[in-house]
């Protein structure tokens, strides 16, 4: 009987859940059609040469371990091309159902939240130099974080070298439903970019970015438990071990995830593009290292076509491999201390995402042009995305499917 009561309640719960992110998309769509009404106002109030742009977009995650993601959007901007100046704002809500394997061995029952992501961005462009700033809000029932950022380029040498420097600062209160907001912890974090594009011939550009961004405070999940084993039985706990059999082998004793307070992560990312023809060919790749001992690299590649005016479709493929932490294990097991007892390790995570992987991602985009005028242009995009990712050295799965489609609409008017 109690464990209907608690199946009745979570269903409960996720149909609130499924009515507020209804509610939301209804109003990302109302607001949309709020802006096309009012952007002949505008228009005709403003004598200047303004660009209007607005969009909606529903993007949907779905992968092997049971977790599902929506993700509708609405964004919108304005320029003003006599003035250099440009003004846009997001809003963007996840609504997220899990059931996966991590959930199920600590016998929860299904999570579900709702996100709830804002974003405002201004830019001036004075001759050649180019300034813009940003800020940022995002709110679940229990984390809360608040960011901005700031960045300036300048072109050079008739517009073939621009060099451009990047700041960004974010403030986090991470908690747990129930507890007091006094109880939360703190992590703040602060990023520093600097890079360059070039033109390296009429057919041809490419750029580099370096990237340096410091965490500090609390990066643990406060409802991540670890098991545990007792001295010398880690090693016989097989990779992609059942939760049965886990359960078998560890100790009583299942302490919360602890991690360092502080993480530095460099990252150096080369990008080129080449036109020919109809098609664009665009190759980044991204090199990553950081203070906990993981290392990556990233390839990723699209192919941009365009078929006749109205068409334009995007074959992508992105490789990514990386490497475990320095305190990543697959089975932790207590450790002996100097008065003879025995005691946890100081580190330790469940997140396999710190272990060794590699994802492999393939889909295709389209861009769908809808009106002839060139004062009025709407289009409709759609993606669909699959990736499959290898954990070498994790608990409970060797491997992971996934996939992602985003439709969306988009206008602009001049």
């Amino acid at each position: 009987m109690r464990l209907q009561l608690i199946r009745a309640q979570a269903m409960r719960r996720h149909r609130a859940r499924c009515r507020q992110a209804i509610w939301i998309a209804q109003r990302a769509w109302l607001l949309l059609i709020l802006i096309c009404g009012l952007r002949a106002q505008v228009l005709s109030v403003h004598a200047r040469k303004l660009t209007a742009q607005a969009s909606t977009e529903l993007a949907g995650y779905t992968d092997s371990t049971h977790v599902n993601v929506a993700s509708p959007t609405v964004a919108a901007s304005v320029t003003d091309a006599e003035s250099g100046v440009s003004v846009s704002g997001r809003y963007l809500v996840d609504v997220v159902s899990a059931a996966s394997v991590d959930i199920v061995a600590t016998a929860s029952p299904r999570w579900n939240e709702v996100r709830h992501v804002g974003s405002l961005e201004a830019s001036v462009q004075r001759g050649p130099l180019h300034v813009s700033g940003s800020a940022g809000i995002s709110r679940e029932p229990d984390y809360l974080s608040v960011s901005a950022g700031a960045s300036a380029s300048l072109d050079l040498l008739e517009k073939n070298l621009t060099p451009f420097v990047g700041f960004r600062y974010g403030h986090d209160d991470v908690g747990v439903k129930g507890r007091p907001r006094a109880d939360w912890e703190l992590l703040q974090k602060g990023g520093l970019q600097l890079g360059a594009t070039f033109v390296i011939n009429h057919f041809m550009i490419a750029s580099v970015q370096l990237d340096a961004d410091f965490e500090r405070g609390y990066l643990a999940k406060p409802y991540r438990y670890i098991p545990l084993f007792a001295p010398g039985t880690g090693a016989d706990i097989p990779v992609g071990a059942a939760i049965d059999e886990v359960n078998a082998k560890r100790i009583p004793e299942r302490p919360i995830e602890r991690l360092p307070s502080a993480r530095n992560r460099y990252a150096v990312t080369g990008r080129i593009a080449a036109r020919r023809g109809p098609a664009t060919l665009r190759i980044d790749e991204r090199l990553y290292t950081d203070s906990w001992g993981v290392s990556a690299t990233t390839t990723d590649a699209r192919v941009m076509i365009d078929l006749g005016s109205r068409v334009m479709i995007w074959p992508h493929l992105r490789f990514h491999a990386q490497s475990g932490a320095s305190f990543w294990q697959r089975a932790y097991e207590l450790l002996p201390t100097e008065e003879g007892a025995w005691t946890v390790p100081r580190y330790r995570t469940g997140d396999r995402e710190l272990s060794k992987l590699n994802t492999y991602t393939g889909g295709l985009g389209g861009k769908f042009r809808l009106t002839d005028q060139a004062d009025s242009i709407w289009h409709i995009t759609c993606q669909l995305e699959a990736g499959y990712t290898s954990f070498f050295d994790a608990l409970y799965i060797t491997s992971r499917w996934s996939a992602l489609s985003v439709i969306g609409i988009s206008a602009e008017w001049n």
